[in-house]
């Protein structure tokens, strides 16, 4: 090999190292975001999909409380608020539980925190009472429904039956609200109870049939229904409503013409 032939030859191409770098971050932030573009869509999909039940929690407010029209957009500002955490909460790992119960207990747990900002100490009270007592009546039917579907798969006695439900209604949790859904699947599964709370009252024929039983975790989507879109209600505009209310005066009032004329005297 001749030396001075290589002396000549140039220098292999190299690109700097701050060029690497630059091209090195540039490809991190594309791929991240990506990944954010990608969780929006997710984010958003799931807000779709908890909408309703949304809606069910401001129905409820609405009923239970007294609203003045200043309080509505801010409510209404909260439920889109706590529909969108509710959408968070479902993409986080969480291990059991299912994705809809998870998603309006999100939803329900930050509108009850936004609305202690917004209510009156009164209106507070009341709705924390009112909450109190759907909360309970929602636990019982959940009991109820899921001892009596038991019930057609075991042939409970009085006695089981009474004391299955004082150990569901004892060791209550709230990821269980999603028993409520097991009725959509007609009567083809049990929701996975706890065995502690089932198989010591059995007999041994009837831990058989249980063993057998086909138990799933309920997966369904709450208040699927189209809701009514009321955002006149929510979204009160106190300059619109001023200009509403001064077109419906200025319609029932008397006209000019009709002011100016002179009655008739009688003959």
């Amino acid at each position: 090999m001749n030396p001075l032939h290589d002396r000549n030859r140039p220098p292999p191409f190299v690109l700097p190292r701050a060029l690497l770098m630059a091209f090195a971050l540039a490809l991190a932030v594309r791929l991240l975001q990506a990944q954010n573009d990608a969780q929006d869509a997710r984010i958003q999909q799931y807000v779709q999909l908890l909408t309703p039940a949304m809606w069910h929690e401001l129905n409820f407010l609405r009923q239970v409380c007294d609203l003045t029209p200043e309080q509505r957009p801010k409510v209404r500002a909260a439920g889109d608020a706590a529909v969108k955490e509710g959408a968070k909460a479902i993409m986080k790992p969480i291990r059991g539980g299912s994705q809809p119960t998870i998603g309006a207990q999100a939803i329900r747990d930050n509108l009850h925190d936004a609305l202690k900002q917004i209510l009156t100490s009164e209106q507070l009270e009341r709705f924390d009472t009112e909450d109190a007592k759907r909360t309970e009546s929602q636990k019982q039917a959940t009991i109820l429904g899921v001892v009596t579907l038991l019930d057609t798969f075991l042939f409970l006695s009085e006695e089981q039956r009474e004391k299955i439900v004082a150990n569901l209604d004892k060791n209550w949790q709230r990821d269980w609200e999603q028993w409520l859904m097991i009725h959509r699947y007609s009567g083809q599964y049990v929701p996975q109870l706890p065995d502690q709370h089932v198989v010591p009252l059995l007999n041994e024929e009837q831990k058989l049939v249980w063993s057998g039983l086909q138990k799933i975790s309920t997966n369904a989507w709450h208040h699927n229904g189209q809701q009514q879109n009321e955002d006149a209600w929510w979204n009160w505009n106190p300059q619109k409503a001023k200009t509403a209310a001064a077109k419906a005066n200025a319609k029932n009032a008397p006209g000019k013409a009709a002011l100016l004329k002179a009655p008739k005297k009688d003959d």
